[in-house]
């Protein structure tokens, strides 16, 4: 199911923060998507997470924000390759549960902060609410694996972990290379960086680094 047209699906049942949330994250430049992508996202979000707290709402916003432009970044240079040439098919780099952002370990060895936790918790309880769209979609499921790994690929678009949005296997850094010089070397550098380091704040759940050499690479 296309993004649009499953933030459409959401149930929007409360309105009040709606247009503070727009104001708050409207403004910012979000350079794969369009204005109206944008706020479209925001006003559904928004609406439908209107309970939880400001702050943890807008963190969770925020951050289908990034992944939705991540997604369009491999739309462009890797998920025909990954489709065409993965060496291990048909589960590829889905070989465990990295949809889940923290193990019990990660709770004592990095102490994240209280928010991150929270923002952590969230994305993993909403997983399960765009999953329903494979589920519509009647996907055959390949659950000894990752549990939102089907016959289709991934059910998550938005809400994929931080480890999976920017993980990049060594055949796919290799073919960006390849096409696109040092630029792609330098995305696929950042991409597997990112996709490893510690998730101490919400600010690690994501790099502007890795848009800002997206951006790079794809300038003709």
């Amino acid at each position: 199911m296309h993004i649009t047209t499953w933030l459409d699906t959401l149930h929007a049942d409360h309105s009040d923060g709606i247009d503070s949330d727009l104001k708050a994250l409207g403004a910012k430049t979000y350079c794969f998507l369009t204005d109206r992508q944008v706020s479209h996202q925001i006003e559904c979000l928004s609406g439908s997470l209107g309970t939880m707290r400001q702050n943890l709402r807008r963190a969770v916003i925020a951050y289908t924000l990034y992944t939705r432009q991540i997604d369009r970044i491999q739309d462009r240079v890797s998920k025909d390759f990954c489709r065409e040439h993965c060496d291990r098919p048909p589960v590829g780099c889905c070989n465990a549960k990295h949809c889940d952002i923290f193990t019990p370990s990660d709770y004592f060895l990095y102490q994240p902060s209280p928010l991150a936790m929270q923002l952590a918790q969230a994305i993993g309880r909403l997983q399960k609410l765009e999953d329903g769209q494979g589920q519509a979609a009647r996907a055959v499921y390949r659950g000894q694996y990752c549990p939102y790994l089907t016959d289709q690929g991934c059910t998550l678009r938005l809400f994929k972990s931080p480890r999976c949005t920017h993980y990049l296997c060594q055949t796919v850094g290799d073919d960006l290379q390849v096409r696109y010089g040092a630029k792609g070397e330098d995305f696929a550098r950042i991409m597997v960086e990112t996709s490893s380091r510690t998730l101490a704040g919400c600010a690690d759940f994501t790099n502007p680094e890795v848009l800002t050499s997206a951006r790079e690479m794809l300038t003709v």
